[in-house]
């Protein structure tokens, strides 16, 4: 065997013994990548959450028992429906707005939710919040994760319990 043939059989060798190793390198940086990409979506989320994400009341409302009873009762807090053709025995529903900030993986949302009166349009607070949804690093086991303002300790985003209250009798 020549020393040509020599030096082409252990290049070949070296590359089949490097092949694993540089695999696992570029698996280990798209794995740090993924990890870093999802973290600075989580902290722009909550960036954006702190800055204008919660509830703003712009009128309080108090519903009469009967009204109230109509929209949850004592049982669990007031939940005012969705607009849709669903809610025609509702006086209040609330329209919900979805903005894409962020289409590819991870996806991010900005949710507005605005409660009105449906007769007259009269707007009686709105709710802002952001969702991070996604991008994780591909598995085939398990739901991709996610992060929203409601994952911020302290942070409140109960619209209807701050703008309805019931009368006392």
């Amino acid at each position: 065997m020549s020393r040509a043939n020599k030096q082409q059989g252990l290049g070949i060798i070296k590359v089949i013994a490097l092949t694993p190793l540089v695999l696992i390198g570029l698996v280990m940086l798209a794995f740090i990548f993924t990890l870093l990409n999802k973290s600075y979506w989580d902290y722009r989320v909550k960036q954006m959450c702190e800055k204008d994400g919660g509830v703003t009341v712009y009128e309080k409302v108090e519903l009469s028992e009967e009204e109230y009873k109509k929209y949850g009762g004592r049982a669990e807090p007031i939940r005012v429906p969705l607009e849709d053709s669903s809610s025609t025995n509702f006086f209040y529903v609330k329209k919900w707005l979805v903005h894409t900030l962020h289409k590819t993986n991870p996806e991010v949302i900005k949710s507005e939710f605005v409660v009105y009166r449906k007769y007259d349009g009269k707007k009686f607070g709105k709710m802002i919040t952001y969702t991070r949804s996604g991008g994780d690093f591909p598995t085939i086991i398990g739901h991709p994760s996610g992060f929203s303002c409601r994952d911020i300790p302290g942070f409140k985003l109960n619209l209807e319990q701050q703008i309805f209250s019931v009368k006392e009798n």
